[in-house]
């Protein structure tokens, strides 16, 4: 990959049919802070190019549920883009029509984390499918990952979580990840704070046994490149997607045979160039994380 860096997507979208865009942290800064500067701007002119603007998030939130809250911010469906998936859909859908992947004779989950007072609950998930919360974990089949805090607040060292996660070991269920993102960016101005995958990777360190849903797992791009088939889009390699994250969204766009843009100014990436530099951050990167392509923002 060239070492050149593009100030934004512009030069970058003539090439490609359709964009698939990560939220958090290239286009959203978080829910306090909202819309990241030129975001709205460069996806109203993409959406007038002709370019198909799909996003794909790994929120847990339903897909209506994050339409709703883009349109108060004025980025409104038609005219930014075109469709919006979420890993919170994605799961709706798997509990709805398909057999998980481990046993679940009494169709009964607990809960990991709570609820959480900036997001919608988990429970709209799980609306009228087989699966029921229960508050005795030896009756349930499995464990369900909801947005981890501690009263109410959200956390950046995963390790507060630690002793919570260990005792759930014992109990030796499944647990099931809905957003493989180890962190996410809220707060004003917006800091990394964990995130359901990180709790799931501190669950498999010791020996359990985690269902992911959502980026870089094939599904999400499988449902997403359903809706691209709807605008008469069949290749995914003529869709660039764009993300914040090299684990899940470069590394789930490569498996899934498409290219991948990584912005380096805003996000997760960008947290790790300020504290290690541009050159040490990407170097670290295996081969499957590493884009094809770096631009500093999504607008300029």
């Amino acid at each position: 990959m060239s070492k050149k860096i593009f100030p934004d997507i512009a030069q970058l979208a003539r090439g490609f049919d359709g964009l698939l865009l990560d939220a958090y942290g290239v286009f959203w800064g978080g829910n306090d802070f909202g819309l990241l500067p030129g975001s709205k701007e460069i996806m109203e002119e993409l959406v007038a190019q002709g370019k198909i603007v799909g996003i794909l998030s790994n929120s847990t939130q339903l897909a209506s549920k994050e339409i709703h809250k883009l349109y108060s911010h004025d980025l409104i469906q038609g005219k930014h883009f075109h469709f919006l998936m979420t890993s919170g859909e994605i799961a709706r859908h798997i509990f709805l029509h398909e057999k998980l992947p481990f046993a679940a004779s009494t169709h009964q989950f607990w809960l990991f984390g709570g609820g959480h007072p900036k997001f919608a609950s988990h429970q709209a998930i799980f609306q009228g499918t087989l699966y029921q919360e229960t508050q005795d974990l030896h009756a349930a089949d499995f464990i369900y990952i909801a947005v981890p805090h501690l009263k109410g607040i959200d956390q950046v060292d995963p390790t507060v979580f630690r002793t919570e996660i260990e005792k759930l070991k014992k109990a030796n269920l499944p647990m099931v990840c809905s957003n493989p993102d180890h962190f996410a960016h809220e707060g004003t101005p917006p800091q990394a704070v964990v995130r359901q995958g990180r709790i799931a990777m501190m669950y498999e360190e010791i020996g359990g046994e985690v269902y992911y849903i959502g980026k870089p797992h094939p599904k999400a791009y499988a449902m997403a490149m359903q809706q691209f088939h709807q605008y008469n889009i069949i290749n995914p390699q003529v869709i660039l997607m764009v993300g914040d994250t090299p684990e899940t969204d470069v590394r789930g766009a490569h498996h899934f045979g498409m290219p991948a843009a990584l912005v380096t100014q805003t996000g997760i990436m960008a947290d790790r160039i300020s504290r290690k530099g541009l050159t040490h951050a990407l170097a670290e990167l295996p081969v499957q994380d590493y884009p094809d392509y770096l631009i500093e923002r999504l607008g300029a």
